[in-house]
């Protein structure tokens, strides 16, 4: 099978063809594991000897946007130009190798990033389990707190990702956001959602001035981040990277499917003192209105993620039984929306 995408052996063959180029040096590429987890983006560890002329093995990961995938059709650079202007930040991310969006190596966007120590906190946890423990909940809550805020503090007007920022301002950062996800909802959706077009309408007539134009993940959650003996060793999945409202991660981060079941945002931090403390690193008021509309916009796009996921599914990219469960979710999605938008500041 001559495609790198569903043949490890080809796909080792043309990551050590790669890697020598790029070096200018012979390496050695050892067998390749893949992850499982993720609905997007295939993720390989890549085991590898010789690279840049050091001894020993270095673990590099490699990660391949496909065009079956869930957002298909990918690009690897917003993932890439966040990481790299991330890099000597407080922000804890793994070093950014190499990236492309052409098909001549691996036949789909690549992105090579280095390989951190640690394991991921889920946050989807089932009835009955208990707490985390306290001391580690507060210590790893006051890491992803702090992480977040460095992240939306970083001067990123002369880093990489200003190449991302277009015409964005404080004034059209949420207007932009609400459209681009109204096209992906376009894309996606097999059937009308009148309480989608609802939820649009409704998003960009009360579109909030940002504090400042951020570098905002996206994606911020318990899940989406390594730890090791109570230290974060690196936040992941870049994938939703982009320049907006620093407000969007809180909305994100506190929805309550992310909670496990507890009382803290994402496990880990009690609501008061998630805000506060942000408010003293970040350095700006948190508007608690802002943050209840970017939980009604995290909402909306992620009942659009859901749409996705059933239309991936209905036309055969994708066979993994989580792509119908998810889209099981899309009115769930939207029920919790309408009373978020509902609901009395």
């Amino acid at each position: 099978m001559n495609d790198p995408l569903r043949n490890d052996g080809l796909l080792r063959e043309r990551i050590t063809t790669y890697l020598a180029q790029q070096t200018g040096q012979p390496v050695s590429v050892g067998e390749l594991t893949r992850f499982a987890v993720g609905f997007s983006w295939k993720t390989y560890l890549v085991p590898v000897q010789g690279l840049h002329g050091q001894a020993g093995v270095q673990r590099l990961i490699l990660r391949l946007g496909p065009d079956y995938g869930l957002f298909a059709p990918y690009s690897a650079m917003p993932e890439f130009l966040a990481m790299r202007s991330l890099e000597g930040s407080t922000v804890p991310v793994p070093k950014a190798y190499w990236a492309g969006d052409d098909r001549q190596h691996f036949s789909a966007p690549f992105l090579f990033s280095e390989c951190m120590q640690g394991d991921a906190v889920v946050p989807w946890v089932p009835a009955g389990t208990p707490p985390l423990e306290e001391g580690y909940r507060r210590a790893l809550g006051t890491q992803f707190i702090d992480a977040l805020a460095a992240l939306h503090c970083v001067p990123w007007q002369h880093q990489p990702i200003a190449q991302m920022a277009g015409a964005i301002t404080v004034e059209n950062a949420a207007l932009r956001n609400v459209e681009f996800w109204e096209r992906q909802i376009q894309r996606w959706a097999m059937r009308p959602y009148p309480a989608a077009d609802w939820a649009v309408r409704w998003l960009k007539d009360h579109c909030p001035v940002a504090p400042r134009v951020a570098i905002v993940h996206g994606d911020y959650r318990t899940g989406n981040f390594l730890e090791q003996d109570g230290t974060i060793t690196a936040i992941l999945d870049w994938e939703l990277v982009h320049l907006g409202d620093p407000h969007e991660d809180l909305g994100w981060a506190s929805l309550p499917m992310y909670m496990g079941g507890s009382k803290f945002i994402s496990r880990l931090c009690e609501p008061e003192w998630f805000y506060e403390r942000y408010r003293e690193k970040a350095g700006f008021q948190v508007s608690m209105e802002s943050v209840r509309y970017y939980r009604a916009f995290s909402l909306l796009k992620l009942a659009a993620t859901h749409m996705a996921a059933a239309r991936c599914f209905e036309e055969g990219r994708f066979s993994d039984m989580r792509m119908p469960a998810m889209g099981s979710q899309i009115a769930t999605c939207l029920r919790q929306l309408e009373k978020t938008i509902e609901a009395k500041p």
